[in-house]
């Protein structure tokens, strides 16, 4: 298992729950393995409880805004957003909640 961010705040939005915060880009830079994120992966909700779900990312990236003439204006000092499956309310998952990609690391890689 990779772990990937503490929950501080979450919302529904159109996908599913955001999480923030995200993942900063420097972060990305020191956690390589984290680049390969995507879609579809598995991943483990850890409460503070100590009681686990498992959840799945359905959407990983950074937001861009697309202009008039469909250039996409993407902010490189912004996060890398995550959006999870989660079946309850946003305030039903409390601050402090791990998330973590259930995927073994692969050291020999990095």
């Amino acid at each position: 298992m990779i772990f990937v961010l503490t929950i501080a705040v979450c919302q529904r939005d159109e996908l599913g729950l955001y999480l923030w915060p995200g993942l900063a880009m420097e972060e990305l830079d020191f956690r390589p393995e984290l680049k390969r994120l995507k879609p579809g992966e598995l991943l483990e909700l850890r409460f503070p409880s100590g009681t686990t779900l498992t959840s799945e990312l359905l959407a990983f990236g950074i937001p861009a805004r697309r202009l008039q003439d469909g250039t996409a204006l993407v902010s490189l000092t912004d996060s890398v957003h995550l959006t999870i499956s989660y079946p309850f309310a946003p305030e039903a998952l409390p601050a402090g909640t791990e998330l973590w990609w259930l995927r073994e690391a692969e050291h020999s890689e990095f």
